[in-house]
């Protein structure tokens, strides 16, 4: 049995002895080859020299971990010429020269490192008994790292964040194989061109509406075709209309409604928000003040000509910020939110029943509608009753007693605020006009026939309606027509979109042709930001790429 474990685990050795002491065993074995190759001239000597011990560590048997005391011989080598007088006798199939653990334990560790990296691993793999520190668990994967990259047919490039907002780099993935390529430190167009040259033979790449990307692509695979993202063509639609709509805001809430909107207003089952108290109106009025002086000197400086990035560098805003108020005809007001359910709407009936009796203590009221299963606590009761009470509760301070016993809204000292059941915001409407007209619920319908009444919204919708069926069915010859119906529209923003899509008309063409997309490559960012998570961003950037690019054999195309 000890013969047939050693040809298992130590091929070239005979065992001795094993002794077990704790959670550790000892496995005392030699050699058993007559002679030995120079590693130098690769002559074989059968003369020995001396003898030494060498301690390495191997892989678990059970829960016992294993160190081999393996005793080699040094050999003299029998080629005068050679620059080697002596030479220890190799053992390639059990351990590498000078090695401390075999290669069977240092291939186990590398996949626990590439799998959870340093301090991750490092805690697995002693429960495994294979105790390791997680710097040497880095060292093993940097070591065993095999970087074969294999050039893809089709590429798919996108952008992934290191700190967002800040830094970026780019991800590249081979869409035949379903494997990621290789991660690039930054996002611009240089850096994307060098790697492409590097890698001659790619035939197709999809990417977002970079242009960064497109010209790094154009210089670096001028024969690739180009394929634009048809998520990102929605996506860039929906921003459009956003924008759009956020100019036109202020005089689309001036617009008459209709009276299905009203009949379903009142058949609502909601009562209504609880109103906030003196203090709460006091600091959202304090708010609005500073996000109108904001929207004035905005306007002040569009008016000196300024453009919207410099507008954002100098007053430390961000881009879509400054663009609200930028384009914005009116200053834009922020929408009451629409009530949501509530788990005290059950029991309102029975309150406002015991309001009208006379009853204004708020604890009474929480401690009945407690015992009809009430489940909440009796705080929102207290602001359901605070806006009904005729006078003050009696355990309220005489030093802060209002002196008028209902407090004013906030709704009624802002300007431009609307009812209980406001315009749905802009980014709500930009979302009901790229939607599909059969999956609308009615109400969504009314909406968009109110909003309809404003002549551009009446000339952008069927040409958003008309681009969102283009791209879902793949119909081609639509674009030239699509874009000469944008440029005649005489609206500005859907004007803007259309020459940014006729500037990129190629890779825009190309994804109405094709089956390519970047989804792919967006799952990979995933799991990226899966790995990326894992190391809470103390590791280098090499590290997250050695991960990133692991593929165990199980896991190969």
């Amino acid at each position: 049995m000890i013969v047939s474990l050693a040809a298992t685990l130590m091929p070239g050795c005979k065992i001795e002895e094993m002794v077990i002491n704790g959670h550790w065993l000892t496995i005392h074995a030699h050699t058993t080859s007559a002679t030995a190759a120079c590693p130098a001239c690769a002559q074989l000597s059968n003369s020995v020299h001396t003898y030494y011990t060498r301690s390495v560590q191997d892989v678990p048997i059970g829960e016992r971990a294993v160190r081999l005391r393996l005793r080699v011989r040094r050999f003299r080598c029998l080629n005068r010429s050679c620059s080697k007088r002596t030479f220890a006798e190799r053992l390639p199939t059990l351990l590498e020269p000078y090695a401390q653990k075999t290669t069977r334990l240092v291939e186990s560790l590398y996949h626990t490192a590439q799998a959870l990296g340093g301090k991750a691993g490092a805690r697995v793999v002693s429960s495994l008994h294979m105790p390791t520190s997680s710097p040497t668990l880095l060292r093993i994967l940097h070591r065993q790292f095999r970087d074969t990259v294999v050039t893809p047919r089709v590429l798919g490039v996108d952008d992934w964040a290191k700190r967002k907002g800040q830094n970026y780099g780019t991800i590249l993935v081979d869409l035949e194989r379903h494997r990621v390529v290789d991660l690039l430190p930054d996002r611009t167009a240089e850096t994307l061109e060098k790697w492409l040259k590097e890698h001659p033979g790619v035939e197709v790449v999809t990417r977002d509406r970079s242009t960064e990307y497109a010209r790094g692509i154009s210089n670096g695979a001028t024969t690739a075709q180009q394929v634009a993202d048809r998520w990102h063509l929605l996506l860039n639609l929906r921003q459009m209309l956003e924008r759009f709509l956020s100019r036109l805001y202020g005089r689309l809430k001036l617009l008459p409604g209709f009276p299905a909107a009203s009949a379903k207003k009142q058949a609502s089952p909601r009562r209504g928000r609880f109103r906030r108290s003196q203090n709460e109106m006091a600091v959202s009025l304090a708010s609005r003040a500073r996000r109108l002086t904001r929207h004035e000197e905005i306007q002040r400086r569009k008016h000196e000509g300024q453009k919207i990035h410099c507008i954002a560098k100098e007053m430390k805003l961000t881009r879509t910020t400054v663009r609200l108020s930028y384009y914005g005809e009116q200053f834009p007001e922020r929408n009451c939110r629409r009530p949501l359910p509530s788990i005290l709407d059950p029991f309102l009936p029975y309150l406002e029943q015991r309001h009208e009796q006379g009853c204004e203590n708020a604890s009474q009221l929480w401690r009945e509608i407690q015992t009809k299963g009430y489940p909440g606590t009796r705080r929102q009761v207290s602001q359901w009753m605070q806006t009904r009470r005729t006078k003050p509760a009696p355990t309220t301070r005489k030093n802060v007693q209002p002196s008028c016993p209902v407090a004013l809204s906030l709704e009624a000292l802002q300007p431009g605020k609307t009812g209980n059941d406001p315009l749905p915001s802009a980014k709500q409407l930009a979302w009901l006009m790229g939607r599909d007209p059969k999956e609308l619920t009615e109400e969504d319908k009314t909406v968009l026939q109110q909003i309809q009444q404003d002549q551009e919204v009446a000339i952008v919708y069927p040409l958003a309606q008309q681009f969102m069926t283009m791209v879902r069915q793949h119909q081609t010859s639509v674009l030239d027509t699509w874009l000469d119906g944008c440029a005649k529209s005489r609206v500005s923003n859907i004007q803007t979109f259309a020459e940014g899509i006729r500037q990129d008309y190629s890779a825009v063409r190309s994804c109405l042709k094709t089956s390519w997309s970047n989804g792919q490559t967006e799952g990979q960012v995933n799991r990226l930001k899966l790995l990326k998570r894992e190391m809470y961003g103390r590791a280098s950037l090499e590290l997250l790429r050695l991960r990133m690019l692991y593929s165990a054999p199980l896991h190969q195309s």
